[in-house]
Parts: C-alpha cells; sequence; structure tokens
C-alpha cells in the first residue's frame, strides 16, 4: 500500500490581514465561478480515477493505492463464506474516494477476506439524500465541504445501511479519521465500536498541504482551495467552505481558533461554555482506539497529531505528548478515561504519510477486528 508524496505544508493564519477589500472581492468572485463548476461535475468513477492518480503523482491529497498486482490479488480472492464478524467501516482521506478501483475498493475486500465480516466505504454525496453513486463528489467534498458537512452526511449513510444497525468497527485513513471521530462525538448510533486510525488527523494541523495548481486535471479543486486559502483560515467563508480549516488548529492562535474556528474546537470540548458532555460520553463508549502515526509524515504537520500529541500552546516547535497534554490530564473529551481503561494501542509506521505496507494494515484488521480476536471489555 503506497500514497502520493505529500509537498511542504503552509501556514494560512496571517493572510486575510493583508488583503485589501478589492483582492477579497475578486477571491470570492473565483471561489464561487469555481465551486459551481464542481458541483457541475460529471459522476463518474472514471473521472475520480484519473484525478485521483493525478493528485497521487503530483504529491497531493491523501489517496491509498494498492500495486496492481496486489489489487487485482484482493478482488480475486475474496472470500465467499457468509460474513460473521462485525461489519466494518471504511472512510477515505482528502482527495480520494469510496469507489476508487485502484486503492480504496481492493483494500475493502482484503479487509472484509480477512475479518470474515461486511465492509461498508462511505461516500460523501453533495445531496442529503444520495447515498452512494458520487465518485466525483465524494472526491472533491473532501476539500471544499465543511467537516460538519461531512460528518453529517457519514452519519445518513451509516444510519441507512441496515447491516450497520447494531454497530460497526471503522477504519480511517488520513482526513477520514477525522470524520469518523466526528461521528463519534457527534452521533454514536449506530456505535463504532473498535476505531482504527491510519495516520489520522487527530489533534489538528498547525498547516495546510500545498495543491498543485498547474497539474491537468486539478486546476479546479487546487484554484478553489488556494483562493479560500488566501482568504485567511478563520475568515467565516473559509470556514464554512474548506474542510482542512476546519482542523487547522494555530497554536500561536489559539483564542482565534476558539472564536472563530469550525468543528475541531467544538468536538475538542475546549470552547468554554459551549462543552458537550454526550461527546465525551460517546467517545469513551469506544471498545479500543488505535492510533497510527508515520514516522516521517510531511502531510500532517505535526505528524505528532495522529497520536493526539500536538505542538505546545504558543509554539510551532515545541511539542507536547497526549498524556502531559491539557486535553488528556484534563480529561476535555474522555481521551484520559479511555487511556486509563487501557482502551488505547499507539503504533508507528516507517516512513511517509499512508506509506504503511499491506502486512501492517492486514495485522491491524487480524487484531482489531477478526472475530477470533475481539477483545471482551
Amino acid at each position: 500500500v503506497k500514497s502520493a508524496h505529500p509537498q511542504v505544508p503552509t501556514r494560512l493564519g496571517d493572510s486575510p490581514f493583508w488583503l485589501s477589500e478589492m483582492s477579497r472581492s475578486h477571491i470570492l468572485v473565483l471561489v464561487l465561478a469555481l465551486l459551481s463548476v464542481g458541483v457541475q461535475a460529471d459522476d463518474t468513477v472514471g473521472e475520480a480515477t484519473d484525478l485521483a492518480l493525478r493528485l497521487a503523482d503530483a504529491g497531493a491529497g491523501q489517496i491509498v493505492q494498492m500495486e496492481q498486482q496486489e489489487a487485482s490479488t484482493a478482488l480475486e480472492h475474496m472470500s465467499l463464506a457468509a460474513a460473521e464478524g462485525v461489519p466494518i467501516v471504511m472512510m477515505h482521506g482528502m482527495g480520494d474516494f469510496a469507489t476508487n478501483p485502484m486503492g480504496m475498493v481492493p483494500i475493502g475486500k482484503m479487509i472484509a477476506s480477512n475479518a470474515n465480516a461486511y465492509v461498508h466505504s462511505v461516500e460523501i454525496c453533495s445531496k442529503a439524500s444520495d447515498l452512494s453513486g458520487c465518485a466525483t463528489q465524494d472526491q472533491s467534498n473532501g476539500f471544499l465541504m465543511t467537516m460538519d458537512d461531512q460528518v453529517d452526511q457519514f452519519a445518513r449513510v451509516v444510519k441507512a445501511d441496515p447491516k450497520l444497525a447494531q454497530g460497526f468497527n471503522a477504519v480511517g485513513f488520513s482526513q477520514g479519521n477525522t470524520v469518523i471521530r466526528g461521528y463519534i462525538h457527534r452521533y454514536n448510533s449506530p456505535p463504532v465500536k473498535s476505531f482504527v486510525s491510519m495516520h489520522g488527523v487527530m489533534m489538528g494541523v498547525a498547516a495546510i498541504p500545498k495543491c498543485p495548481i498547474n497539474v491537468t486535471g486539478l486546476g479546479v479543486i487546487c484554484k478553489s482551495v488556494d483562493a479560500l486559502a488566501a482568504l485567511g483560515v478563520y475568515t467565516r467563508y473559509v470556514q464554512d467552505h474548506l474542510a482542512q480549516a476546519n482542523y487547522y488548529r494555530d497554536p500561536k492562535k489559539l483564542e482565534t481558533y476558539r472564536k472563530d474556528g469550525h468543528f475541531l474546537p467544538y468536538i475538542n470540548n475546549e470552547v468554554k461554555g459551549k462543552e458537550n458532555a454526550t461527546y465525551s460520553e460517546n467517545f469513551k463508549s469506544l471498545e479500543k482506539l488505535v492510533l497510527v502515526m508515520a514516522a516521517s509524515d510531511t502531510m500532517v504537520k505535526p505528524k505528532e497529531s495522529e497520536h493526539f500529541g500536538f505542538f505546545k500552546d504558543g509554539s510551532m516547535s515545541e511539542l507536547v505528548d497526549m498524556r502531559d497534554a491539557p486535553w488528556y490530564t484534563e480529561d476535555w473529551f474522555g481521551l484520559r478515561t479511555l487511556d486509563q481503561a487501557k482502551k488505547i494501542d499507539q503504533f508507528t509506521t516507517p516512513g511517509d504519510h499512508l506509506r504503511f505496507t499491506k502486512d501492517f494494515l492486514l495485522s491491524m484488521v487480524k487484531k482489531y477486528f477478526a472475530k477470533s480476536e475481539l477483545i471482551q471489555v
């Protein structure tokens, strides 16, 4: 299994202070036009696959791929036995899509076979009533749909699947884990049992990866992302239109982040007066939380976010480990409670973002999802 080699991230927090009102209005016009084009795109798997490959080649996005031979083998050797294990939900990362034939589809088949379980790879469609069949929307919405809306749509999709009615295990890839985490806090009905986060953006990011505007096929998405970023990450318009802005946690501007940021400050229960006890109780109900970090991750800054660590308040260089951080010691959203119950496992894979091996992923599946290995709590 491999991913695109991510580009160096960029900080966005200072952008709005030097933009004139005229330049902002021009950018807004550009963004609205680009978003309109994106909505009108035909939703075909072929188009989405081509764009995913271009994103991967350009070193952008969070695309999980299997080598062609591995993908073919996974599809040919599906388990024909009845799926008896706890069903599994998969959530892809930014720029990827649920029906990607070069990654998410064969990975889903491989997981289903090894866990002897039903697997549902969630698509995020633009219309609330559309629960599948929206490949290009699913792909672009990873950039241009807010995290709140993605979580809401994820909840609609899993609730509508009768095979998930008694609960499910979940595995996410990169940003997909942020969606799953949001679902656990805000919905968790049906409930998530074990949650495996593959290089997930757990505690947010302090930099957003650049998007290659000049690569054929990426113009609409990347121009939209870059134009939005130029307006300033904590402006209301950007928070309403750029997913990555919703988990941008600037350690030097925490007051602004908590005041103007959407999504992450709320599920973290770090906005005074807006704490939600249900968010904590839902998170504490997990049977297992598995956090996997990429040792040389260049996509997620800091990479320690994947283990619920982050930069210390006020610093862009000094790190704080999960167990020393205030969100743990003060148990903002149930993290300490889970850990003290020995329900958190942490792993590190060598290499860059989403460049884990097939064998490693299968070891996680067999340890945490396979019926014979389920841990009784």
